[in-house]
């Protein structure tokens, strides 16, 4: 089966679609080769990070290794919808990158463990274990253990987890509208947006959810990071971003100013 070639796309609405959201993602890649550089080096420091948890043996970090591989894979979910230029409906996902890593932090500091793995795992049991669960893993109270051991990444985090509420994260107007556009009938909707700096600001947010995912997850296992160069490299991508942001704003800037 998997030597079988595939057939074309079909002549539907929903085939088209689709194939014109993978061909952005290639498109993406090869027009902003330096964003797509930096996202092949977040992707190798998440994959890095998830093997040195991979043998990790106390029971009540269990949870805590499930969500950070959710938060890996919300984030290459959000890479995907970034590069096809589905940007919008990408902020959704690089907000789950966010509650992922604290959800998983909350529980891995808890200090009578298990009970807050437990009162995650029985949600679903009866509707007062909803309730528990829901009261328990607030954002206010998962960003307050966060804050308790690291406030500037916290501050710095919250801030994103902000603005993919505003962009996209929920059905705000700054999201709706940077993706809506004057038509010769009034306005329009835009699935696929083709704005260069619409496209790279989702990416950066991605990076940046990476990035504080992956410090948030050193405070777990500090010894590991150590040990495996993570922090260095996780130092090394927060410059990066910086350069290449800063320089893509800064030409940007001249573009406009000629």
């Amino acid at each position: 089966m998997d030597n079988l070639a595939l057939p074309p796309w079909g002549d539907d609405l929903l085939s088209a679609f689709i194939a014109d959201a993978q061909d952005n993602e290639r498109k993406s890649a090869l027009n902003m080769p330096d964003i797509f550089a930096m996202l092949q080096r977040v992707r190798a420091a998440l994959q890095k990070m998830q093997e040195i948890t991979e043998r990790e043996n106390n029971p009540n970090l269990l949870p805590t290794r499930f969500l950070m591989a959710r938060s890996h894979s919300a984030w290459l979910g959000a890479v995907r919808l970034g590069l096809s230029t589905q940007t919008a409906e990408a902020y959704p996902v690089v907000r789950a990158v966010i509650e992922n890593a604290w959800y998983a932090l909350h529980i891995a500091k808890d200090p009578a463990p298990p009970a807050r793995a437990e009162i995650w795992l029985r949600r679903g049991e009866s509707e007062q274990a909803k309730k528990g669960c829901k009261d328990e893993f607030t954002i206010a109270n998962v960003r307050a253990t966060h804050r308790a051991l690291d406030a500037t990444t916290e501050k710095a985090l919250h801030t994103l987890y902000e603005r993919t509420i505003d962009y996209g994260g929920h059905p705000n107007e700054q999201g709706v509208f940077a993706t809506t556009i004057r038509t010769g009938d009034g306005f329009g909707a835009v699935f696929l947006t083709n704005s260069p700096v619409t496209i790279a600001v989702t990416l950066k947010s991605a990076i940046e959810a990476a990035l504080g995912a992956l410090r948030v997850f050193r405070l777990v296992f500090p010894e590991r990071y150590a040990i495996t160069g993570l922090d260095e490299e996780t130092a090394r991508l927060v410059d990066e971003v910086n350069a290449v942001f800063g320089a893509r704003a800064a030409a940007l800037k001249s573009a406009t100013a000629g």
